[in-house]
């Protein structure tokens, strides 16, 4: 299985907070891929967890390192996108 990598900022105001978080992990959980989240140089988390995502503490402005599992580059980049989409608040 390849692994698709690409880059989100935190665009929203209050940075990654509890609703954009519960958006991107039901996105996740229904995509049924392994997708993980992290800032440059920090350990990435599966994002199937809330807590886990909001732990990264992002603020407004960061960029976050997003990798998807999959060999659907389409799918992953939709997947992608919409989570650039949560990420903007």
């Amino acid at each position: 299985m390849s692994t698709v990598s690409a880059t989100v900022t935190v665009l929203d105001p209050i940075g990654l907070h509890a609703r954009p978080a519960g958006q991107i992990v039901k996105l996740v959980k229904e995509s049924g891929l392994e997708v993980r989240i992290g800032k440059a140089g920090e350990e990435m988390v599966k994002a199937n967890s809330p807590l886990r995502m909001m732990a990264l503490k992002a603020k407004t402005g960061e960029e976050l390192s997003v990798e998807v599992d999959t060999e659907d580059q389409a799918q992953a980049e939709s997947l992608i996108a919409q989570i650039q989409d949560f990420l903007k608040g």
